[in-house]
């Protein structure tokens, strides 16, 4: 069969790759029952640690369970603190467990670009705790000062007496400035015999 036989079809015709191939319907399974009504104590288990996985790999399962489950401290559904005592009443009577916060605490305006950028990143002014991962530092974000010089962080300005005076320059006459003139002349040429002197040439003209 030769090649003016053969059947080709025209690229406007082609299907595309993979066209016509039937693909199975992926089911996704839901991250929650919602069908579960009854909701359980909130519990806030230990983050997995170096000492954690190095337990998981040397100790049996039992003893494993057991100082995982010593780790387990309660934590209250509102305000999303530890129980130490293990009764609702205490965290009930804690004021950060109340819905509006308490009317001894300051303002905190809205629109401050500190309080917004906090906020933007997960900090929640009314949850009264202090920034970072566990709430230990600062419970209000630092305020800006305006800076109006234009001098560099951190640079601190002498003192008016340790500052230097302007040296007002000396008046030369005719003389003092052809005295001038002839020592940076001498000073030139010294520099210039000690650039591009040769000792070869000098041996060799006997000047060396």
């Amino acid at each position: 069969m030769s090649d003016d036989d053969t059947y080709e079809i025209p690229l406007q015709d082609q299907r595309v790759f993979g066209a016509g191939i039937k693909r199975k319907r992926v089911k996704f399974v839901p991250s929650t029952n919602n069908s579960s009504t009854v909701s359980e104590p909130t519990t806030k288990l230990p983050a997995t640690s170096v000492s954690d996985l190095y337990l998981r790999l040397v100790l049996p399962g039992d003893q494993r369970t057991s100082s995982i489950i010593s780790q387990v401290t309660q934590v209250c559904e509102i305000c999303n603190l530890p129980l130490s005592s293990g009764l609702q009443t205490a965290s009930d009577a804690n004021p950060s467990s109340s819905d509006y916060p308490a009317s001894s605490r300051p303002h905190e305006a809205s629109n401050r670009k500190g309080l917004t950028y906090l906020s933007a990143y997960g900090w929640d002014p009314d949850s009264r705790r202090g920034l970072g991962a566990e709430g230990q530092g600062i419970q209000f974000p630092i305020k800006s000062k305006p800076k109006d010089d234009k001098l560099g962080i951190g640079v601190v300005l002498p003192k008016e007496g340790d500052r230097m005076k302007k040296v007002k320059p000396e008046k030369l006459d005719a003389g003092k400035v052809r005295k001038l003139q002839e020592k940076d002349k001498k000073k030139a040429e010294r520099l210039r015999e000690m650039f591009y002197r040769n000792d070869d040439v000098e041996r060799y003209l006997g000047g060396g």
